[in-house]
């Protein structure tokens, strides 16, 4: 009877080992996709072009869509963002007007290139505003103007990436935390490979 159970405890580790090889292999042969399907590369040449246009890092843009839609162009939120980069109507049509845009909002706010263009211009905006700080732009961003302003003038907030723990809204916290996770492996695993 021992030497039934043992044999079977050495099948199943070999079945298991077996598994963890094929799986290893899978993973091995199509690494390229499945790093793609987790920190996709959508439209990265139109990115790069216009985020180049604004002075703005295309990875911070390509992190900002996947937090945002999670680069489902047709992505609309509870609260009515939309598009890619998860534009307010409202303020799509405030970026056209001040940016000098000339877009249908109604409409454009779908077309990935337009809602992207509006999207980047808005951040490079933010980042003019906030004195070249990311990280205060990406929190305004997602958590508004006014409320970035109020958190920096009041000190609840240092306005470091380092400090994150100061935002008072835990959306935006997790938000800018995200933004900044997603950036730092978009660097690591693409920065190289042009």
């Amino acid at each position: 009877m021992s030497g039934r159970k043992r044999g079977h405890g050495c099948m199943t580790i070999f079945i298991v080992v077996f598994i963890l090889l094929i799986a290893a292999s899978l993973v091995l042969t199509n690494k390229d996709r499945i790093i793609n399907h987790f920190f996709p590369l959508d439209n990265r040449e139109e990115i790069e072009i216009i985020a180049a246009e604004y002075a703005v890092d295309p990875w911070l843009i390509m992190a900002v869509i996947r937090e945002e839609s999670g680069y489902d162009e047709n992505a609309k939120s509870s609260v009515g963002a939309c598009g890619l980069m998860q534009l307010m109507p409202d303020t799509a049509s405030w970026i056209n007007q001040k940016a000098g845009f000339a877009y249908d909002i109604e409409t454009d706010i779908w077309d990935p290139l337009a809602n992207i263009r509006m999207g980047t211009w808005y951040i490079s905006w933010l980042m003019c505003r906030y004195n070249g700080n990311t990280a205060a732009a990406v929190a305004a961003y997602n958590g508004g103007i006014t409320n970035v302003d109020s958190w920096l003038e009041q000190g609840d907030w240092d306005g470091d990436i380092d400090d994150v723990s100061g935002i008072p809204f835990a959306e935006t916290r997790k938000f800018v935390q995200y933004v900044f996770e997603s950036y730092d492996m978009y660097v690591f695993l693409y920065q190289t490979d042009k």
